[in-house]
Protein backbone atom coordinates (compact mmCIF):
# COMPACT_ATOMS: atom_id res chain seq x y z
CA UNK A 1 0.00 0.00 0.00
CA UNK A 2 3.03 2.52 1.01
CA UNK A 3 4.53 1.92 -2.15
CA UNK A 4 1.66 2.25 -4.65
CA UNK A 5 0.79 5.25 -2.77
CA UNK A 6 4.17 6.05 -3.54
CA UNK A 7 4.26 5.67 -6.94
CA UNK A 8 1.54 7.41 -7.09
CA UNK A 9 2.86 10.57 -5.79
CA UNK A 10 5.79 10.45 -7.71
CA UNK A 11 3.62 10.22 -10.69
CA UNK A 12 1.40 12.95 -9.62
CA UNK A 13 4.84 14.73 -9.00
CA UNK A 14 5.78 14.57 -12.83
CA UNK A 15 2.56 15.13 -14.35
CA UNK A 16 1.94 18.38 -12.78
CA UNK A 17 6.19 19.06 -13.15
CA UNK A 18 5.51 21.46 -16.20
CA UNK A 19 2.07 23.21 -13.88
CA UNK A 20 4.56 23.98 -10.61
CA UNK A 21 7.66 25.37 -11.12
CA UNK A 22 10.12 24.10 -8.59
CA UNK A 23 11.12 27.17 -6.29
CA UNK A 24 14.85 28.34 -6.92
CA UNK A 25 15.27 28.20 -3.19
CA UNK A 26 14.24 26.27 -0.13
CA UNK A 27 13.17 29.35 2.78
CA UNK A 28 15.32 27.97 5.56
CA UNK A 29 12.72 26.80 8.04
CA UNK A 30 11.01 24.87 5.39
CA UNK A 31 14.45 22.85 4.75
CA UNK A 32 15.39 22.78 8.61
CA UNK A 33 11.42 21.30 8.68
CA UNK A 34 12.25 18.76 6.06
CA UNK A 35 15.76 17.72 7.99
CA UNK A 36 14.39 17.24 11.09
CA UNK A 37 11.27 14.89 9.66
CA UNK A 38 13.90 13.06 7.99
CA UNK A 39 16.51 12.67 9.78
CA UNK A 40 15.24 9.53 11.98
CA UNK A 41 14.87 7.54 8.76
CA UNK A 42 18.08 8.73 7.31
CA UNK A 43 19.65 7.45 10.54
CA UNK A 44 17.67 4.28 9.99
CA UNK A 45 18.59 4.12 6.05
CA UNK A 46 21.88 4.47 6.91
CA UNK A 47 22.08 1.57 9.45
CA UNK A 48 20.58 -0.57 6.65
CA UNK A 49 22.32 0.53 4.09
CA UNK A 50 25.95 0.67 5.87
CA UNK A 51 25.51 -2.38 8.65
CA UNK A 52 26.74 -5.39 6.16
CA UNK A 53 29.89 -3.55 5.21
CA UNK A 54 30.97 -2.29 8.94
CA UNK A 55 32.95 -4.25 11.56
CA UNK A 56 30.80 -5.50 14.13
CA UNK A 57 32.42 -2.99 16.35
CA UNK A 58 30.72 -0.55 14.40
CA UNK A 59 28.87 2.40 15.63
CA UNK A 60 25.87 1.86 13.20
CA UNK A 61 25.23 -1.18 13.84
CA UNK A 62 25.36 -1.06 17.40
CA UNK A 63 24.08 2.37 18.09
CA UNK A 64 22.15 3.81 15.05
CA UNK A 65 18.60 2.43 15.99
CA UNK A 66 18.63 3.75 19.08
CA UNK A 67 19.95 7.41 17.93
CA UNK A 68 17.51 7.68 15.35
CA UNK A 69 14.51 6.35 18.03
CA UNK A 70 16.09 9.53 20.67
CA UNK A 71 15.79 12.19 17.14
CA UNK A 72 12.20 10.97 16.95
CA UNK A 73 11.56 11.24 20.38
CA UNK A 74 13.37 14.47 20.73
CA UNK A 75 11.75 16.00 17.69
CA UNK A 76 8.60 14.79 16.92
CA UNK A 77 7.49 15.41 13.02
CA UNK A 78 4.80 17.75 12.86
CA UNK A 79 2.58 16.28 9.60
CA UNK A 80 0.85 19.56 8.78
CA UNK A 81 3.96 21.71 8.94
CA UNK A 82 6.25 18.87 7.21
CA UNK A 83 3.19 19.11 3.99
CA UNK A 84 3.91 22.42 4.22
CA UNK A 85 7.58 22.38 3.75
CA UNK A 86 7.34 19.68 1.32
CA UNK A 87 4.60 21.48 -1.14
CA UNK A 88 7.50 24.54 -0.65
CA UNK A 89 9.85 22.46 -1.79
CA UNK A 90 8.35 20.80 -4.83
CA UNK A 91 5.99 23.87 -5.69
CA UNK A 92 3.22 21.15 -5.46
CA UNK A 93 0.06 21.52 -4.10
CA UNK A 94 -0.27 17.95 -2.42
CA UNK A 95 -4.09 19.11 -0.52
CA UNK A 96 -6.27 17.21 -2.59
CA UNK A 97 -3.68 14.02 -2.49
CA UNK A 98 -3.44 12.74 0.90
CA UNK A 99 -3.77 13.06 4.64
CA UNK A 100 -0.79 15.28 6.29
CA UNK A 101 0.15 12.41 7.97
CA UNK A 102 0.37 9.87 4.64
CA UNK A 103 2.54 12.41 3.04
CA UNK A 104 5.18 12.93 5.65
CA UNK A 105 5.13 9.11 5.89
CA UNK A 106 5.79 8.93 1.82
CA UNK A 107 8.63 11.60 2.37
CA UNK A 108 10.06 8.84 5.15
CA UNK A 109 10.30 6.39 2.73
CA UNK A 110 11.54 8.46 0.12
CA UNK A 111 14.46 9.51 2.02
CA UNK A 112 15.51 5.99 3.14
CA UNK A 113 15.45 5.33 -0.83
CA UNK A 114 17.50 7.53 -1.54
CA UNK A 115 19.85 7.04 1.45
CA UNK A 116 20.30 3.30 -0.46
CA UNK A 117 20.44 4.72 -4.05
CA UNK A 118 23.25 6.95 -3.33
CA UNK A 119 25.53 6.05 -0.16
CA UNK A 120 28.18 4.13 -1.84
CA UNK A 121 29.10 0.82 0.35
CA UNK A 122 32.74 2.03 0.25
CA UNK A 123 31.56 5.76 2.10
CA UNK A 124 30.29 3.80 4.91
CA UNK A 125 33.23 3.68 7.04
CA UNK A 126 33.32 7.21 6.82
CA UNK A 127 30.08 7.50 7.49
CA UNK A 128 30.16 5.51 10.47
CA UNK A 129 32.55 7.79 11.72
CA UNK A 130 30.63 10.98 11.14
CA UNK A 131 27.41 9.64 13.16
CA UNK A 132 29.33 8.08 16.13
CA UNK A 133 30.99 11.91 16.28
CA UNK A 134 28.14 13.54 15.72
CA UNK A 135 25.73 11.45 18.04
CA UNK A 136 25.80 12.93 21.20
CA UNK A 137 23.98 16.18 19.47
CA UNK A 138 21.06 16.91 20.46
CA UNK A 139 18.53 16.44 17.74
CA UNK A 140 17.61 20.66 16.78
CA UNK A 141 21.55 20.71 16.53
CA UNK A 142 22.00 18.32 14.52
CA UNK A 143 19.37 19.56 12.12
CA UNK A 144 21.16 23.16 12.37
CA UNK A 145 24.55 21.34 11.36
CA UNK A 146 23.03 19.59 8.45
CA UNK A 147 21.16 23.08 7.26
CA UNK A 148 24.63 24.72 7.67
CA UNK A 149 26.49 21.98 6.08
CA UNK A 150 23.82 22.63 2.84
CA UNK A 151 24.21 26.13 2.75
CA UNK A 152 28.02 25.77 2.89
CA UNK A 153 28.34 23.36 -0.08
CA UNK A 154 25.76 25.07 -1.84
CA UNK A 155 23.68 24.00 -5.13
CA UNK A 156 26.67 23.12 -6.85
CA UNK A 157 27.41 19.97 -4.58
CA UNK A 158 23.71 19.29 -3.33
CA UNK A 159 22.16 17.97 -6.56
CA UNK A 160 20.54 21.80 -7.14
CA UNK A 161 19.52 22.14 -3.81
CA UNK A 162 19.92 25.87 -2.72
CA UNK A 163 18.33 26.88 0.67
CA UNK A 164 17.73 30.70 0.61
CA UNK A 165 19.31 32.96 2.24
CA UNK A 166 17.68 34.08 5.57
CA UNK A 167 15.68 37.67 4.91
CA UNK A 168 17.72 39.16 7.88
CA UNK A 169 21.35 38.22 6.69
CA UNK A 170 22.75 41.65 5.15
CA UNK A 171 23.79 41.88 1.43
CA UNK A 172 27.97 41.79 3.20
CA UNK A 173 27.79 37.89 3.02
Amino acid sequence: MRKAAFVALLAMGIAQAGKAARPACIEPGDMRTLIAVALPDAVEGLVERCSPALPADAFLPNEGRGLAARYRHEMPADPAKARHAIEAATGQDLSSFASDDTVTSLARTFVGQQITNHVSIRDCGTVDSIMAIAAPLKAHAMVEAILLALQVAGPEQTKGLAICRPKDEGASR
